[in-house]
């Protein structure tokens, strides 16, 4: 493969492990995913933004301690599809579709749009 197939599927597969790590509640592991700059606007599914940044914890806690409060009353599970990739400079846009299935049996649906950028770390 070529080393832009590589960047592209390393994307894809970064994106999925982020529904994948929200159905099992494995919010401390979204280090893996997520660089401690991240910023998350999640109105469209309901919760209100998050608050306003404690300069002494990092984005990344703070966002690991809002999807803590979801609990076993959260998504049932989280699917992404149709990622759109455009590269550029040190980094990546990537616009992909969100669907959640909700405990009472809803739908719920969003646009992401996430900035990756490579690290040490991948």
């Amino acid at each position: 493969m070529t080393a832009i197939t590589d960047d592209r599927l390393a994307i894809h597969e970064l994106i999925a492990l982020h529904g994948h790590l929200c159905d099992d509640g494995a919010y401390e592991r979204f280090d893996k995913v997520f660089t401690h700059a991240l910023v998350v606007d999640a109105t469209a599914l309901g919760p209100a933004p998050l608050p306003a940044q404690d300069p002494s914890r990092p984005r990344l806690d703070t966002s690991i301690a809002a999807a803590h409060r979801h609990g076993p009353d959260g998504p049932l599970a989280h699917h992404v599809t149709n990622v759109i990739v455009r590269e550029g400079g040190d980094g990546a846009r990537a616009w992909s579709k969100g669907i959640v299935l909700n405990q009472d049996g809803s739908v719920t649906c969003f646009t992401y749009e996430d900035q990756l950028v490579r690290t040490g770390r991948g």
